[in-house]
């Protein structure tokens, strides 16, 4: 049996937050280093590994076992644009294109944090009898 802080919302929640905060990270990292020569541009993905793990779960096949474990076990990945570079430099950071994905970035958390503050609203509405 599962209760409110380990069902499938909540921890799915919990990695789209972990997402957010690494996806941050990686936007910050490439315009620290915008002005840095040979420095290639991060870039965070996570629905593909999280599609994988449910795939998987859904056939039986899963290390991770059920859909929960899917769930629980799906991180995001950061890559690196070896390919792309912005500037004769060889520097593959475009300021204006990660300033952009910092805002977005920014909206998703935003999304996020508000899904698990209404969550934890309805929990307390409902502990106190609301």
């Amino acid at each position: 049996m599962s209760d409110f802080f380990t069902s499938n919302s909540m921890i799915m929640l919990e990695r789209a937050a972990n997402f957010q905060w690494v996806k941050q990270r990686a936007i910050l990292d490439n315009i620290s280093n915008a002005e840095t020569p040979n420095y290639k541009v991060k870039y965070v993905t996570f629905e593909e590994a999280l599609r994988a793990s449910i795939q998987q779960a859904a056939q039986g096949t899963s290390a991770a076992g059920s859909m929960r474990g899917a769930i629980s076990s799906s991180v995001p990945v950061v890559h690196t644009a070896w390919d792309e570079s912005a500037r004769m430099d060889e520097n593959g950071v475009n300021v204006s294109e990660q300033s952009m994905e910092l805002v977005r970035n920014a909206y998703q958390v935003q999304h996020v944090y508000r899904a698990i503050s209404g969550d934890m609203s309805r929990l307390l509405m409902a502990i106190r009898g609301q």
